[in-house]
């Protein structure tokens, strides 16, 4: 008999632990969706992403314009770039020119521009080599002639 009412204890336990851990999760899940209002959502900022070689800074309903911050001296622009956002490249007689920036194409009316610390970059993107704390940005600007 003393068997049977250990079972049957054991099995009371159990079910007010269960019990309790649901309760306790319905709780605590409430409670953060309550305080978490619309206007906080809307409020909240992208984290930057970031590898060894390069930082990637943008906003998330901005795909016509993306940051980048050498980490490290003597990467190439290309690379920095291609490990962080899909390009659409071609290649010319004259240089690499970039295309398209995760799938938004240049088209008769927009290109992708490059600049290198806030300057309209000289050369193509294969062609810079970056040191540490470099800024690079494409921006998906309106050709205008």
């Amino acid at each position: 008999m003393s068997k049977k009412i250990d079972k049957i204890f054991s099995f009371v336990l159990f079910l007010v632990i269960v019990g309790w851990l649901i309760f306790h999760q319905k709780n605590v899940q409430e409670t953060l969706v309550s305080e978490i209002q619309e206007s906080d959502i809307l409020a909240l900022t992208p984290v930057p992403a970031s590898t060894a070689g390069a930082a990637l800074e943008f906003a998330v309903a901005d795909t016509t314009a993306y940051t980048f911050i050498a980490t490290v001296s003597g990467q190439n622009a290309l690379e920095l770039v291609q490990s962080q956002v899909q390009l659409e490249l071609k290649k010319y007689d004259f240089g690499v020119m970039i295309e398209g920036v995760n799938g938004l194409m240049a088209d008769n009316k927009h290109y992708w521009a490059l600049y290198l610390n806030d300057v309209y970059a000289q050369l193509g993107i294969a062609d810079i080599q970056l040191q540490e704390n470099d800024k690079l940005e494409l921006k998906y600007e309106e050709i205008t002639l």
